[in-house]
């Protein structure tokens, strides 16, 4: 009775952990390993700190650059890979409940201090936030091309982070000598803040409309950022 129940029990087990695992998909699906977000708050105090000792010592645009580039890309978004996605989600803490597209770029930028109205910004629309942060010069926009043409273009404004609005999405662009990445809180599949190659992004491919706003090439958002106006 037993040697006819056990196959039985054994697909049953798979069932459930196969079951589990889709529904928290975060380990499957990204490339990128997942932070224990109780130091996430450590982190940002550190980055408050090294803020407060580059503020006191001469401002130079580069350095600054170089500086957001590398918080941005390795102390924020990797506490923030794998936290799920939801329409109307609002969290503020990674990898606990859920995040709206919006609220993943505006979360993240007021975490590393740049002043800003988190809630108002991430409810309006992607271009109108972009314009806001982003200095017009450094503001790109574009319509109707094919994702290899809008990849073509984008390069030609160098490595960096940018902003990115869509036909109805938003998120970051990371330029990089390493890689090129679509980094943004996905409302399709897997449903979650992922770093997509940019290249295979099916957001990026399916949206007609593309903005750009090379934030951290902006010298008066740095300039804000850095002193906290």
């Amino acid at each position: 009775m037993f040697k006819k129940i056990r196959p039985i029990v054994i697909l049953l087990s798979m069932l459930v952990m196969s079951s589990y695992l889709l529904w928290d998909n975060r380990y499957i699906f990204n490339s990128e390993p997942i932070l224990d977000n109780k130091n996430y708050t450590n982190v940002l105090n550190s980055i408050i700190q090294d803020k407060d000792t580059t503020r006191c010592k001469k401002f130079n645009k580069k350095d600054l650059e170089k500086k957001f580039i590398k918080i941005m890309n390795s102390k924020i978004f990797p506490y923030w890979y794998g936290t799920k996605w939801g329409f109307n989600g609002i969290t503020e803490t990674p990898n606990t409940g859920e995040i709206a597209c919006g609220y993943f770029v505006t979360t993240t930028l007021r975490d590393i201090g740049v002043p800003l109205n988190r809630v108002k910004l991430a409810q309006c629309a992607s271009e109108e936030m972009i314009r806001t942060l982003v200095s017009k010069e450094n503001i790109h926009k574009y319509s109707n091309i094919d994702i290899g043409e809008f990849i073509s273009k984008i390069k030609k404004h160098g490595n960096g982070i940018y902003i990115i609005g869509l036909d109805s999405h938003t998120g970051y662009i990371l330029l990089s000598n390493s890689g090129d990445y679509f980094i943004h809180s996905s409302g399709n599949f897997p449903w979650q803040v992922v770093k997509e190659n940019l290249s295979n992004s099916s957001t990026l491919k399916k949206s007609k409309y593309k903005v750009i706003g090379k934030i951290s090439s902006d010298e008066s958002f740095l300039k804000k950022w850095i002193n906290n106006k």
